[in-house]
């Protein structure tokens, strides 16, 4: 097998133009480089796939009804005349929670407002997914199924569109990664400034990483540290100088990022009770179910016909498994050629894909750390949504480096396929209408339409709501005022709701009951969701049939 060059040929002019490596001067550190830049034709397929990905996950805050949480976080932190975005609690997001005051203050109340800030930091996300996917994989094939593992796992996807802090989070989690990433591959003059600068880039995006979401704050901790080791090798000069100058790296990798987080989160964290930690998992084994079973949540049964659904739901026990092998495998035959991955051409996948799994396993070791000393719950679900990207960006670039021995390039093929099959399936899964933690609220903008009209047209204002609907009706009410009043927290106990209430927001699998023994009239019901709002015999509603949907 012939092996391939480290760079792509290039004429003079063009390498000039372009900034070609070639006509760099030669650094000490032997900077790697990664795949060359695709033809337009591959371009376009990869642009037009991340643009694709970006409107879907805009249709979908556009669509989506509001959820519980998010609501929440806009009632407790946003709403308020008072500056209760500074307020330590754990479902305030801080970062977030100042850009939705703003956004909802620019542009009125509504879902897809409250979710501008969301949809910023899914655009941040997405850019920095697409320079990793050009810079990691020289094969067409991989580079956009990189794209896509990134972008369009449906546990990523749905926190992208939510209007929580989550996707500021791993925006700028993923952007530190592309800013180092892009400086090394890019071969710049030795100049230790814009060394420097880049790693400035890198801390305060883990700054504002952690701003967005404290749940991130190992994740940020360790992908930062990895980071500055990896610019730091980059530094040219030798003996004192080089040690100089790689010292004052991790200065710029600390300093700015721990300003901006001071800034942002300084009297948050001087106030903050370790009450407010109540969301998480007890093993580690909890909290890896829970991100696998986020990942490969329910295919779409409306993309999808009837048997495919089956053939691909049936293959989710085995997904996970044959990755795990498929990495093993490649782990194995590039401990065993070594001597390979001296090479140039090698070094940058490899190296991010240390940066990937590296930064993954840090933080679950801290996280575990702090479960056995201080009884700290581990990251559970949405908390630990920084283990996907960190595992895809990992099994990519594992994927990605050269190898030219016969079991080197099986094991590439074999952990190429495994990231291509799971591309497809996150592609099979992409929704518009809900969100897999919050489906039970999908039917809100309904239920309060139909509340609206009752208030308007029947006098209804005092309503009573099960405690998944409050927040999400209350939100509604704040948009679009109507002579509802505001509606009271729900009961805790299944079925008990207080009687005489011009109507009710029930959960129907459980509150079947209630609705029977006060004969209440359903007029709106989700056979989707279970939202049913149910009004008293008394009120006259033969004018009126109901949303059905």
């Amino acid at each position: 097998m012939h092996s391939q060059p480290d760079t792509p040929p290039v004429c003079a002019p063009c390498a000039t133009m372009a900034g070609h490596p070639e006509t760099r001067p030669a650094r000490a550190s032997g900077p790697s480089t990664a795949a060359p830049a695709p033809g337009w034709r591959d371009a376009v397929l990869l642009n037009g796939m991340a643009v694709f990905l970006f409107l879907w996950i805009a249709a979908r805050a556009a669509i989506q009804s509001i959820t519980i949480d998010e609501a929440d976080t806009y009632l407790a932190y946003v709403a308020r005349p008072s500056p209760s975005h500074w307020e330590a609690s754990a479902n305030n997001h801080v970062l977030n929670s100042l850009l939705m005051r703003l956004s909802t203050a620019v542009f009125g109340i509504s879902a897809f407002s409250a979710r501008i800030p969301a949809l910023l930091g899914a655009a941040l996300y997405i850019g920095a997914a697409l320079v990793l996917a050009r810079l990691i994989a020289a094969d067409r094939t991989l580079r956009w199924f990189l794209l896509v593992a990134l972008t369009a796992n449906p546990f990523v996807m749905d926190h992208l569109v939510a209007a929580r802090g989550y996707s500021l989070a791993l925006a700028f989690l993923l952007l530190a990664i592309a800013a180092a990433a892009s400086y090394v591959w890019q071969r710049p003059d030795s100049a230790a400034h814009s060394l420097y600068r880049r790693c400035a880039v890198c801390s305060i995006a883990c700054g504002l990483s952690f701003s967005a979401n404290f749940s991130f704050a190992f994740a940020d901790a360790a992908t930062l540290l990895l980071l500055s080791f990896w610019l730091a090798a980059q530094a040219g000069g030798s003996g004192y100088r080089k040690l100089a100058i790689q010292a004052k790296v991790l200065l710029a990798s600390i300093v700015p990022g721990v300003l901006v987080a001071l800034f942002f989160t300084g009297s948050i964290l001087l106030t903050w009770q370790r009450s407010a930690l109540v969301w998480g998992a007890r093993s580690m084994k909890e909290c890896l179910h829970s991100v696998t079973q986020a990942t490969l949540f329910q295919p779409n049964p409306y993309l999808l016909n009837p048997l495919l659904l089956r053939a691909l739901v049936a293959c989710q026990p085995f997904l996970f498994p044959a990755l795990g092998f498929a990495c093993a495998f490649r782990l194995v035959t590039l401990a065993a050629g070594a001597r390979q991955l001296r090479a140039r051409r090698a070094r940058f996948p490899l190296a991010l894909c240390g940066i990937g799994g590296g930064a993954a396993i840090l933080a679950m070791a801290c996280h575990y750390l702090l479960f056995r000393t201080q009884h700290i719950l581990l990251p559970f679900d949405r908390t630990a949504v920084f283990l996907a990207p960190l595992g895809a960006l990992f099994a990519g670039a594992l994927a990605a480096i050269p190898q030219e021995s016969a079991s080197g390039a099986l094991s590439r093929r074999l952990s190429r396929a495994a990231l291509i099959v799971f591309g497809i399936y996150f592609l099979c899964c992409l929704r518009l209408t809900y969100f897999r933690t919050w489906d039970f609220d999908a039917g809100m903008k309904n239920a309060y339409a139909s509340l609206a009209f009752y208030s308007r047209n029947y006098g209804v204002t005092d309503v009573s709501a099960n405690w998944r609907y409050v927040a999400a009706l209350n939100f509604y009410r704040a948009a679009a005022p109507s002579p509802l009043a505001e509606i009271p927290g729900g009961p805790t106990t299944v079925g008990e709701y207080p009687p005489g209430k011009d109507a009710y927001v029930l959960y129907r699998p459980s509150d079947q009951g209630f609705i029977e023994r006060r004969h209440l009239k359903v007029v709106y019901y989700d056979f989707e969701t279970g939202v049913a709002v149910a009004v008293p015999p008394t009120l006259d509603t033969t004018s009126y049939h109901g949303y059905v949907h």
